[in-house]
């Protein structure tokens, strides 16, 4: 399976500035201004902040923290690829020196209480990141494999009842109809079989390709054989003399999936029996068809790859007599999107006569279930950070009642309660910034290790082999306003806290 991309936008993001995340930026560039433009306010915040005074073992736990991260980092590269065992245990235990390298990191600037207080942050920002990449990735995965079968818009007539001309015939109206659309790439005819047929004994669907544009999806994926000899005559070895060479059934050609293929116990250059059952009605002997094994393909998709077959449109055409099959005209365009966006217009184009199906359609049921999964993990996940701003609230209220005599002096010095309330939404928005920023480090380099990794899944039920991720510059942008945002929030209560004091009180304990 090809290496999934680490760092990328989502497909088809044209309106990336608008709607939430424009929101988000909009939020987060207005709480990094409020910091940055009261440098006061910003000096007394981090002064509260602050530990009072260093530590060694603090300053000895992070170099050797610092060490464990580059020994991890070492049996990874020594490992990475031979010593399966050794490769977990070295990433297992750099993530966890990782971990503590960023709690020493907090310990040596914070107090204890605003170090815990980041440190939710920063797990709950680190969990809603990788599992945001993951989720992505699985979209990303399921998209990529739908689009290497499924072209982006799919025309086809509504019915059976139609001889090989007439599909014919409507396949090149449907082209001329079609011609010069926007953002469109290619077109190319195309057949299904509207049944299971019988490959040996193991039920799979038969998939006409048009070789006369070269079919790259389909080459893509081969992984044996060559997609040329899909169009060469063939020829089985066991095969019987006919009486009559003329009227001999000619042997077609197939790709098998790799899946399919293993099942079948079939290699590239042999030959199997292709059953078409009820093709004379439901009593009548299923016909049958010789192949020969050209090539197998693998997409990476277990439910693909187990029951999809691909010959080419001859043979289509040859077995369309005995099964009836749904021909049509696939559309590639340059971006996937522009091909929902552009739906409309080929509908009006083509009229009622003609169906036509873009590739969210047609995979509705995956990609909605993808969503709604995304979404419920994201908002569950979302909770630990509000966690985390219920701990901010009790550090500030902690720091608002050890400082109660420096805030009676600062406004017996004239500060107002404004300024007041300025330090300490510095304050949270210092924490949050800290937080939201190591706790996105750390679920990159989670993310990063688990795209060096390769966590095996189980084909059969995750239908892909490996662990995709991906990571949308997009939903970081939306966490780290978000996190922020939540942060700012949670100062408001002990910023106002502070703001109302009054200096008698303060002064009382002199």
């Amino acid at each position: 399976m090809s290496p999934v991309p680490l760092l990328t936008r989502p497909f088809g993001e044209s309106a990336f500035w608008f709607g939430p995340i424009g929101v988000g930026l909009a939020v987060l560039a207005g709480i990094v201004l409020l910091f940055f433009a009261y440098r006061f306010e910003r000096f007394v915040a981090v002064r509260y902040l602050q530990r009072t005074a260093p530590s060694r073992a603090i300053r000895v736990g992070l170099y050797l923290a610092v060490a464990g991260v580059a020994m991890g980092l070492g049996m990874l590269a020594a490992s990475h690829g031979r010593v399966r065992g050794l490769e977990t245990a070295a990433v297992v235990f750099t993530l966890m020196a990782a971990l503590a390298m960023l709690l020493f990191i907090l310990l040596r600037v914070f107090s204890v209480f605003t170090t815990v207080s980041t440190m939710g942050v920063v797990l709950g920002v680190a969990s809603l990141v990788v599992v945001l990449a993951v989720t992505s990735g699985f979209e990303h995965e399921f998209q990529d494999k739908v689009l290497a079968v499924n072209a982006h818009l799919i025309v086809t007539s509504y019915g059976l009842e139609r001889d090989m001309a007439e599909a014919e015939r409507d396949a090149e109206v449907i082209k001329k109809s079609l011609a010069g659309l926007p953002g469109l790439e290619r077109m190319s005819t195309f057949s299904f079989t509207a049944g299971e047929v019988m490959i040996g004994k193991v039920g799979a669907n038969l998939k006409g390709v048009d070789l006369s544009d070269g079919a790259p999806e389909l080459r893509r994926i081969m992984v044996a054989g060559s997609l040329t000899d899909l169009g060469r005559p063939a020829h089985c070895a066991e095969e019987q003399p006919a009486p009559d060479p003329a009227a001999a059934e000619p042997v077609g050609r197939i790709i098998l999936g790799s899946e399919l293929a293993r099942r079948l116990h079939s290699r590239v250059g042999e030959c199997l029996q292709v059953l078409v059952p009820f093709s004379g009605g439901i009593d009548s002997a299923p016909s049958a068809y010789t192949f020969r094994v050209v090539g197998i393909s693998s997409l990476g998709f277990h439910e693909y790859d187990a029951r999809l077959a691909y010959i080419n449109l001859e043979d289509a055409r040859r077995m369309g007599n005995a099964r009836q099959s749904i021909f049509g005209v696939e559309l590639r365009f340059a971006d996937p999107m522009e091909a929902v966006r552009i739906e409309p217009e080929v509908e009006r184009r083509l009229g009622p006569e003609a169906r036509v199906i873009d590739w969210k359609t047609l995979n509705r049921n995956l990609f909605a279930a993808l969503s709604m999964q995304k979404l419920v993990i994201a908002m569950l996940l979302f909770f630990i950070i509000v966690v985390a701003a219920f701990n901010i609230i009790a550090s500030l209220m902690l720091i608002v009642l050890s400082k109660v005599r420096e805030i009676a002096i600062l406004s017996s010095m004239g500060a107002r309660a404004a300024t007041l309330l300025r330090v300490f939404l510095a304050a949270g928005t210092f924490v949050g910034f800290a937080g939201t920023g190591l706790g996105i480090l750390y679920g990159l380099a989670i993310c990063g290790l688990a795209a060096l990794y390769g966590y095996p899944l189980d084909p059969k039920v995750y239908l892909i082999a490996r662990l995709p991720v991906q990571i949308s510059v997009r939903e970081i942008l939306l966490v780290a306003a978000s996190t922020q945002l939540i942060c700012f929030v949670a100062t408001l209560y002990p910023a106002v806290r502070a703001a109302r004091l009054r200096v008698v009180d303060g002064l009382r304990y002199l």
